[in-house]
């Protein structure tokens, strides 16, 4: 309350003091459009608490009654009395108030406005008690007084006695016959207690009261729907929305349209705040037909992000005043972190296309695949962040946070997210801490179905932040509730028209936006075709390294698989040319070892295949592999796979040097190469007995010149195998053909060999 003397309503807003709701509201608005305000805030003032007295019935009623004054008579010294006590509470003197009343009942014991004017001020000022036996005083002495019964539920109600409250509601409906407020009281009594049905009836029925005008019936039809869409009667509440549109068709009286587009509203503002989103929306988006000129009274979405190309002039100059106000452009981290990270992807990718150009390993076909996957990935990322810090760097607006009047606003550099207050329903202060050092406060909230996070730094900001947007909630579903968002300040920054543009997604997008996603394919295909180029180059790289390295190594197991598995144009014929000299050193080893007289001089030729095919083939393997007699199941003991094996490297080594032939048992290493020679040795044979063990030798692979063999032994004979290969060695003229020293080191031939 001020202390200035209250002017006329009636004077303020231009119109007669029986003027009709809709003639109010049309003249309030049309000299707020005239007092915007920015420009006149004193006036606009004046006009607001005008419209605020003469909006609410009750009241507006008092304010007729105490200025009953003016007119000459025996009442006024009474209204003047009214009047005086009026003024004194809004002065903020409300003992002087009450003084005054009291002295006046106690003089006029049955002057019934007064008790209620001093009834309804102990209600204002939250003394349920006090008022309750006031207007019990008052019914003593006037029990069909309606105003006090109506006035009576009020006071039972604060006191939270529903089922009083509800038959006080129901005498003043019976004392006052034609009057809806009883009826509208006890509605939302019944509601409260749960009887739906009810309610919905009490409403339903008050529509044909005697003398009732049509506005009321308007109002009590909305009333009535807003009550079936907060208790989930969706279905029927369509159908009464429906039944409405038919009663004011659009050749209607357009103020009176316009009005009932008011109540849609006032009863969305109430679902709002019972947290019935959807029943809200659809009461605004149905009230948008009778009143299509409010540029406030539409549905809102839960959640709109859109592009800043699509906002007006005037909403990017409020922004850029925001960001100028907090700062938002300026803030380090809105383009330190998107940098870095632009940096950081782009050393990847370089390192990345380094390796793949001048890399030394050897790569076959899906080791390419998974570089062009590697390198798409890598030139498409770093595109996207490339973009992306040009765009923070072109931005005016930054990283903010800001609350417009009717929405919470997260600025994104170059895109906005709008959060509509009107769906705000949860809101709690986390403290974050880091081994029990205080972090942030997060601000979690809930919009309808959706979350979201708002992290500040300061317990006192973030508590002075909640408290705004709470208050601020609080004042659009007031506003809204009396019709007057339209009139708020700052509501143009940000038009609601524009959030109803949003698609299915909640995203309003720019006519001419370009998508990232052509761009990163493109990247992405430059990469792969970089990948193609490097194919060739790296190739001539990895064979020059693998020249270089087998060169260095001069091993001839080493160059034999060069030339087998990569024998490039450039170097082979070099290679060739040592392996051949290596060869030659094997040649004339063999000469000088293996000398004309000697036991083993007709193996010379057998060997000298074995190394011409080295030097043609590039391979350096000889097999010996050993067959156990059929469906004879031999010991690991009896086995002489690996013993021939050995003996035969060392009869190679003894003819060409170590390392030139390698023998195994089938089973080499792959840079060793397929094999040259494989022999084979089956146990038993065809003529064989019992009494005697026998091999077959046969040999695959290359035509040298030795003949297949059958080797026969006693049984019996502990040293079988000894004598088996030794006989081997003397039909072939290996190395050690003639000489008496074991050859395949056995057990027993070494037992033996010891023996004096």
């Amino acid at each position: 309350m001020n202390n200035e003397p209250r002017q006329n309503p009636y004077e303020v807003l231009g119109v007669e003091k029986d003027a009709e709701a809709r003639a109010i509201k049309k003249a309030y608005f049309e000299r707020v459009r005239q007092n915007p305000p920015e420009t006149h805030p004193e006036e606009f003032r004046r006009l607001r608490e005008a419209y605020e007295l003469l909006s609410d019935p009750e009241a507006r009623q008092a304010f007729d009654a105490s200025a009953a004054q003016q007119a000459d008579g025996p009442e006024a010294a009474k209204n003047a009395t009214l009047q005086e006590a009026i003024n004194l509470f809004e002065a903020g003197d409300k003992v002087g108030g009450r003084r005054l009343l009291t002295e006046l009942l106690n003089e006029q014991p049955d002057l019934h406005d007064a008790r209620i004017l001093l009834g309804r001020h102990f209600l204002y000022e939250g003394d349920a008690k006090e008022a309750l036996a006031e207007f019990d005083a008052l019914l003593a002495r006037a029990p069909d007084h309606w105003q006090g019964h109506l006035q009576r539920g009020w006071a039972l109600l604060r006191l939270e006695q529903m089922k009083e409250a509800a038959d006080a509601f129901w005498r003043a409906g019976k004392h006052g016959p034609s009057e809806v407020g009883p009826r509208v009281a006890l509605a939302d009594c019944l509601e409260a207690m749960g009887q739906v049905a009810d309610s919905l009836k009490v409403l339903e029925e008050a529509q044909s009261l005697p003398g009732i005008s049509r506005m009321d019936v308007l109002a009590l039809k909305v009333r009535r729907i807003a009550t079936m869409l907060e208790f989930g009667q969706d279905a029927n509440a369509e159908k009464e929305l429906e039944r409405l549109d038919a009663e004011l068709p659009e050749n209607a009286d357009p103020e009176l349209r316009r009005w009932t587009g008011g109540q849609l509203s006032s009863a969305a503002a109430h679902l709002f705040s019972q947290q019935k989103s959807k029943g809200a929306n659809q009461l605004l988006a149905f009230g948008r037909r009778f009143n299509p000129e409010s540029a406030t009274e539409v549905a809102y979405p839960t959640r709109v992000i859109l592009d800043v190309d699509v906002l007006p002039p005037v909403t990017r100059e409020w922004l850029h005043a925001e960001a100028e106000r907090t700062d938002g452009w300026r803030a380090v981290m809105t383009w330190v972190m998107p940098a870095i990270l632009t940096l950081a992807a782009a050393a990847g990718t370089a390192f990345l296309l380094g390796f793949i150009y001048f890399g030394i390993s050897e790569r076959d076909v899906s080791d390419w695949v998974w570089c062009a996957v590697f390198a798409a990935v890598f030139c498409g990322v770093t595109w996207a962040l490339a973009r992306r810090l040009l765009r923070v760097m072109a931005s005016p607006y930054g990283r903010f946070n800001t609350i417009h009047p009717l929405h919470l606003i997260q600025v994104a550099i170059d895109r906005i997210t709008v959060w509509p207050l009107v769906h705000l329903q949860d809101l709690q202060l986390v403290n974050r801490h880091v081994n029990g050092a205080y972090q942030f406060t997060a601000i979690e909230m809930r919009f309808n179905d959706k979350r979201m996070t708002l992290p500040v730094h300061g317990k006192e900001k973030a508590e002075a932040l909640a408290q705004e947007l709470i208050a601020r909630r609080r004042r659009v579903l007031e506003l809204l509730g009396r019709g007057m968002l339209d009139a708020e300040s700052g509501v143009e920054h940000l038009p609601p028209e524009l959030l109803a543009r949003a698609d299915k997604k909640g995203r309003v997008r720019a006519e001419r936006a370009r998508s990232p996603w052509p761009g990163v394919f493109a990247a992405a295909g430059v990469g792969v075709l970089l990948v193609a180029g490097a194919v060739w180059p790296q190739r001539q790289t990895a064979a020059a390294h693998a020249w270089t390295r087998v060169a260095s190594q001069g091993d001839l197991a080493s160059m034999l698989e060069y030339l087998r598995e990569r024998p490039d144009p450039r170097f082979a014929p070099k290679l060739q040319a040592r392996v051949d000299a290596e060869l030659d050193k094997a040649r004339a080893q063999l000469e000088a070892r293996l000398d004309p007289g000697s036991a083993a001089a007709p193996s010379r030729a057998f060997f000298a295949h074995l190394l011409d095919a080295v030097s043609r083939n590039h391979s350096r393997r000889v097999t010996v592999q050993w067959e156990a007699p059929a469906g004879k199941r031999t010991s690991s003991r009896e086995d002489p796979s690996e013993l021939l094996v050995g003996a035969w490297q060392r009869t190679v080594d003894e003819a060409l040097g170590r390392g030139v032939l390698v023998v195994d048992g089938g089973r080499g290493l792959p840079v060793d190469g397929p094999p040259l020679l494989s022999l084979h040795v089956k146990e038993g044979g065809p003529g064989g007995s019992p009494s005697q063990r026998v091999w077959s030798v046969k040999h695959e692979g290359l035509d040298v010149p030795v003949p297949p063999l059958e080797l026969v032994a006693d049984a019996a004979d502990p040293r079988a195998s000894e004598v088996l290969f030794r006989g081997w060695v003397d039909r072939w003229h290996l190395p050690g053909a003639g000489n008496r020293r074991p050859l395949l080191l056995t057990a027993s031939t070494l037992v033996q060999e010891a023996r004096p």
